[in-house]
């Protein structure tokens, strides 16, 4: 994905998923019930994301963590 970083929602719409769809492949991955409510707060606050959560985001929405912008700002390529 080289330099450029999406947001996670972006991520999610990309992957073609509501939020109450990622909140329950979100459950199935971690084997509990996650409401969508935390999806929100981490799209809100992508910073708050917890590394289990980052790499679980990956996973469901299929694209390299490395490709998702975990910052609460914009990253600006020059």
């Amino acid at each position: 994905m080289g330099d450029i970083k999406i947001t996670l929602k972006s991520a999610r719409v990309n992957a073609g998923m509501t939020q109450a769809q990622a909140a329950q492949a979100l459950s199935e991955y971690f084997g509990m019930t996650i409401p969508r409510q935390r999806v929100m707060k981490y799209e809100a606050n992508p910073s708050l994301t917890p590394i289990a959560f980052g790499e679980a985001f990956a996973k469901i929405y299929k694209i390299p963590i490395e490709g998702i912008n975990f910052l609460d700002h914009p990253i600006t390529i020059s």
